[in-house]
């Protein structure tokens, strides 16, 4: 991969760039509601792909969090960014205003932060990388993956990956849960927690107080079995999740975290919360949808805590981490950098994979003019050491025009290098079906990128 050294045409990195697209609505945008209905819905894969399929994407994946829903995609060639995001729009349960479209390199940008956690609600916070990750895991094992998003999301963890090595923005491991116990409060001994689900908040849950042999520990979650698991891991104790929303313990704190259409804690099972002597407690409700009735836990004495109150505490901590985000932020355009090179190597390479094509279609011909007047002169193995000697010298000959074409390119575009290969070849229309050089090439390379 040739580097940034000669510099490139802003327009030659947009042309690289511009199959790139995204469509999402984040805390920054929308609110916990509107997060979760354009959020899609089990089984998982499957409205993935119908969603890849009925937009036409050529490559995308699909991203959501507590805080976030995105789509990033690539478009096939001659798609129009701004049509498919439009159509993908009309397909999201949500109102317009609420999303933000990107396209090109804004994409790229964005996706590095988000990974690196700069566009977190708590920046520094440790779980996106890995809920990044797993959208990419899981979009490349649905075949919805290709040469662009591979780059790109490689890229993006990668960079991920030296901001936490080289700044302090992740010195202090923080996360949406640890947010939201600092705004909670200190727990006194004794006090009773309740947790409620078994994903990854509720693990990162378990995993904090089992560090808190003071207080009392209760897990709850549809599936009891998992409940079971996550108070052993704790040291606490599982309960029914029917017997908790019925007829609660006396909770200082409840922690919720769970998957589903409507709440879990409406007014009523708050009310009995309450009459157990919970009153005035802290909840913490990180669930996506909301699992509590926010306005009822607010009426009825609860110190209530959901994803949009922390929008606040989360930018006050920004505050804090001034020094390390910018730090954070020369890492990034670094790699940044790297990538825009990568893509547009990767814009160059049909141009390449051409001028290689003509220099062997005209060594063929020629050896086949040779051969075709020798009357016998020469035996198959000498047919076979002159055929290797000349494409040994084609390929020392066309290497250099080659690298000239590389720093023509970063110099000045890659339509530079088109230029270049139509004055010294033209078409080798007639081997190709009529195709020109440059596309021919294009057909014939394989959608495989290693960054």
């Amino acid at each position: 991969m040739f580097r940034m050294a000669y510099g490139m045409h802003h327009s030659e990195i947009r042309i690289a760039m511009q199959r790139l697209g995204l469509l999402g609505l984040s805390y920054r945008t929308a609110d916990q509601d509107a997060i979760a209905r354009a959020a899609l819905a089990s089984p998982l894969g499957e409205a993935i792909r119908k969603m890849h399929d009925q937009c036409g994407f050529a490559e995308s994946v699909y991203l959501a969090t507590c805080n976030r829903v995105e789509w990033v995609f690539a478009l096939p060639e001659g798609a129009d960014a701004w049509e498919r995001l439009a159509a993908l729009g009309q397909r999201l349960a949500v109102d317009g205003s609420h999303l933000y479209r990107l396209v090109g390199d804004d994409v790229a940008r964005h996706v590095f932060e988000v990974a690196a956690s700069l566009d977190s609600m708590n920046p520094g916070e440790t779980q996106v990388v890995g809920q990044v990750r797993e959208a990419y895991r899981r979009s490349n094992e649905l075949g919805l993956v290709g040469p662009r998003l591979h780059l790109l999301f490689e890229a993006a963890l990668r960079a991920a990956k030296r901001v936490r090595r080289e700044t302090a923005l992740t010195a202090r491991p923080v996360s949406m849960l640890s947010l939201a116990l600092e705004a909670a409060g200190d727990l006194a001994e004794g006090s009773t927690v309740a947790v409620v689900g078994a994903g990854a908040m509720a693990v990162e849950a378990a995993e904090r107080l089992a560090k808190r042999p003071e207080l009392v520990r209760v897990f709850a979650n549809r599936t009891f079995l998992k409940a079971q698991g996550l108070a052993a891991r704790a040291g606490g104790r599982a309960i029914e999740l029917a017997s908790l929303l019925a007829a609660p313990p006396r909770v200082d704190a409840l922690i919720t975290a769970v998957a589903v259409e409507t709440a879990l804690f409406d007014r009523g099972a708050l009310e009995r919360l309450a009459a157990a002597g919970a009153s005035g407690s802290a909840i913490i409700d990180l669930g996506v949808p909301a699992n509590v009735d926010g306005v009822a836990a607010r009426d009825l004495g609860f110190r209530m805590y959901g994803m949009d109150d922390l929008k606040a505490a989360g930018e006050a901590n920004r505050g804090k981490l001034e020094a390390e985000i910018a730090a954070a932020r020369v890492v990034l355009g670094e790699e940044l950098e790297e990538f825009r090179a990568a893509m547009l190597e990767r814009t160059l390479a049909p141009v390449l994979a051409a001028w290689r094509h003509r220099a062997r279609h005209t060594l063929d011909e020629g050896l086949a003019r040779l051969f075709a007047s020798e009357n016998g002169r020469w035996n198959e193995d000498e047919r076979e050491r002159i055929e290797r000697w000349a494409a040994s010298l084609v390929d020392r000959l066309t290497h250099l025009p080659m690298v000239g074409m590389r720093r023509v390119a970063a110099e000045h575009g890659v339509s530079a290098a088109h230029t270049f290969l139509a004055a010294v070849g033209a078409s080798i229309g007639d081997a190709d079906g009529g195709s020109s050089a440059v596309a021919g090439a294009e057909a014939r390379r394989p959608e495989v990128l290693t960054p």
